[in-house]
């Protein structure tokens, strides 16, 4: 993600490590399943996905809107399974997914590796957002 000016400081800590989208990545036109980040998911109380969009064209609530889903799964390649979920805002703006390490712990006992994955629901504009992982 982009350096921190006053005008747009984070409200939460960002670690490069913990990047699951670069904001700097090109426009997407499709739902994208990011590259999983090895990550401690299971082990961690409570942490927030942080995700940022500078908006898109064409929302309509419900009904053309892009989602970020964040997903685990036991291996970098493997399967992974949702464990949160956000609309993005059509005018931009932050959005921020709480998670917990045991409701993680439930849903994939395994569960070492994190990312997000953007799904395009109707036909919205194109994308541009960034995501990473804050364990505050």
């Amino acid at each position: 993600m982009p350096r921190s000016t006053i005008s747009n400081r984070r409200a939460v800590h960002f670690d490069k490590s913990l990047e699951l989208r670069n904001a700097s990545n090109p426009a997407i036109s499709s739902g994208t399943a990011e590259t999983g980040v090895d990550f401690p998911v299971r082990k961690q109380m409570k942490y927030t996905a942080a995700v940022h969009t500078t908006g898109y064209t064409g929302y309509v609530a419900t009904t053309a809107e892009w989602q970020v889903a964040i997903e685990v799964s036991a291996t970098l390649a493997g399967t992974y399974v949702q464990v949160g979920i956000a609309p993005l805002p059509g005018a931009g703006g932050d959005v921020l997914i709480p998670l917990d390490g045991a409701y993680v712990e439930d849903i994939l006992a395994t569960a070492e590796f994190i990312r997000a994955r953007s799904i395009k629901v109707g036909s919205p504009g194109n994308l541009v957002y960034g995501a990473y992982v804050s364990p505050c």
